[in-house]
C-alpha cells in the first residue's frame, strides 16, 4: 500500500540568530589545587576540616572567576549588562 499523503511542514516564523564571529579572549582563572584530606584522620579532625575552610574558599575565589569570564562573553555578544 502506497502511502499518497506528503508531510507539509510549515514554517511559522523565521527567526534571525545573530553570530557573533569576532570576539577578544576573555580572561580565565586558573584552576585551583585543592589539598585532598588526611585519609589516615577523622573528616571531622582539626585538620580535616581546616583542608575542607581552605578548598572552600579556594573554589569560592575559583567561581567568582569563572563567573567573570562568563560575564566577559555575554557582554562581547551583546547579551550581558
Amino acid at each position: 500500500m502506497a502511502c499518497t499523503h506528503k508531510r507539509v511542514n510549515k514554517i511559522d516564523e523565521v527567526r534571525r540568530v545573530e553570530v557573533v564571529t569576532k570576539y577578544e579572549k576573555c580572561p580565565a582563572p586558573e584552576e585551583p589545587e585543592l589539598k585532598p584530606l588526611l585519609e589516615e584522620l577523622h573528616i571531622g579532625s582539626k585538620e580535616n576540616i581546616n583542608r575542607i575552610m581552605e578548598n572552600t574558599v579556594e573554589n569560592k575565589a575559583y567561581i567568582k572567576g569563572l563567573k567573570s569570564t562568563i560575564e566577559c562573553y555575554e557582554f562581547q555578544a551583546g547579551i550581558g549588562e
